[in-house]
């Protein structure tokens, strides 16, 4: 898996321990990826008893807009990342990720996913007002807009999933 803008590693060490084939890169700037080795430094990181992640797990510095993310994918996972971005520089970065799949593979987004209008969900109604003051181009986007661009970057079957704990996901397959 690549983990796109995975920071401390949280998820892709989750999808390893619960996955013991997977394999996991996780991608970030280099300022962060310095603290993504230190976590990952640190004695098995969450350790279970009995499992190692040792060789399974490694890092990648870069800008996520401009460098390479490699490629050979099962799933690339981009979570809180697209609220950062202009709507262009999300199709580039959701073109990207895709590029990066192996047939078959799918792309995960998760974030705030809003309705048509963007009044709801609230919470992602208040993260727009703090992304349009803290960032150039941030805002969060509706359910229609990241599906076309995930149409756009050659993705197929297309879902948008809310989980139990309100955490919303866009899923496509190249």
């Amino acid at each position: 898996m690549l983990d796109v803008g995975g920071g401390s590693g949280a998820f892709t060490l989750e999808f390893l321990r619960r996955n013991p084939l997977m394999t996991g890169v996780i991608f970030d700037l280099p300022n962060i990826v310095k603290l993504t080795e230190k976590y990952l430094a640190a004695p098995e990181p969450y350790p279970q008893e009995g499992e190692s992640l040792q060789g399974r797990i490694s890092v990648l510095a870069g800008d996520y807009l401009k460098d390479d993310f490699g490629s050979g994918y099962d799933l690339v996972l981009m979570s809180a990342i697209i609220h950062i971005n202009s709507p262009e520089e999300n199709q580039l970065l959701i073109r990207k990720g895709a590029d990066a799949l192996l047939p078959g593979g799918r792309l995960v987004i998760l974030d705030h996913v809003m309705n048509e209008d963007r009044t709801a969900p609230a919470e992602g109604a208040i993260f727009a007002i703090n992304m349009l003051v803290g960032t150039r181009h941030g805002d969060t986007y509706t359910g229609h807009e990241i599906r076309g661009w995930m149409q756009g970057a050659g993705l197929r079957d297309i879902s948008y999933l809310i989980t139990p704990s309100g955490v919303q996901l866009l899923t496509g397959r190249r």
